[in-house]
């Protein structure tokens, strides 16, 4: 692939990415806040799954053995969950008091809005990447598996959903995805809830993927 070629990857949403990992970690340590520094882990991971998905389509132009296209498709696809990760450090607003006395009174105090204006930003940031990485692995499918897009893609998001709850709730890194016994045993100990989340998260992808994928897709 041709230095020109591969500029094209790199679009306005990839240097956002870039750019938030060094904001968020110099906002964070100035701030003395673990939280908006480990953002930008998540969004280190989150540009992970983009990079991922320009590598197989570089693999898949310069006509690589399938096998090796099948591997790297296969680490992007337990990699993706990172991508939609950063929705879910919503929950830290707890942490942080933005009302006074509720409803009519606020509390005044700018440090909270930068947390604020960290994970909102990094979530859209991230959520944006994961729809350009799919958008990527498309363009390499055929005409036939594009007829079934969107049970390909709501496969996806199941399995982005499972991943999410994996990493949020039993505190799994996508590298930690094959402790298979430690698995099962989690999500049967609160399967009912793991159901739910797992059925509103793929919700969650799909709107996002609606609202936010290229036109022409």
């Amino acid at each position: 692939m041709k230095i020109s070629e591969l500029k094209t990857y790199i679009n306005p949403t990839f240097i956002l990415a870039c750019l938030f990992v060094l904001m968020s970690f110099m906002l964070g340590a100035s701030l003395s806040n673990g939280l908006i520094i480990f953002l930008s882990w998540n969004m280190v991971l989150a540009i992970t799954v983009y990079v991922l998905s320009v590598i197989v389509v570089i693999l898949h132009k310069k006509k690589t053995h399938i096998l090796w296209i099948i591997l790297v498709l296969c680490i992007y696809v337990i990699f993706f969950p990172n991508s939609f990760y950063i929705l879910t450090d919503f929950i830290h607003f707890e942490h942080y008091d933005f009302f006074n006395i509720y409803p009519s009174i606020y509390e005044l105090d700018i440090y909270d809005w930068y947390v604020f204006f960290d994970i909102v930003v990094g979530a859209l940031i991230g959520l944006k990447l994961g729809i350009l990485s799919i958008g990527h692995i498309k363009s390499i499918c055929s005409n036939q598996l594009k007829t079934y897009e969107y049970v390909g893609i709501t496969a996806l998001f199941v399995l982005s959903s499972v991943g999410i709850y994996l990493g949020r709730f039993i505190r799994l890194n996508s590298w930690n995805i094959f402790d298979l016994s430690y698995i099962f045993t989690s999500i049967f100990e609160h399967f009912r809830f793991f159901l739910m989340f797992v059925l509103l998260f793929t919700m969650i992808h799909m709107i996002s993927y609606i609202l936010f994928k290229e036109k022409g897709e």
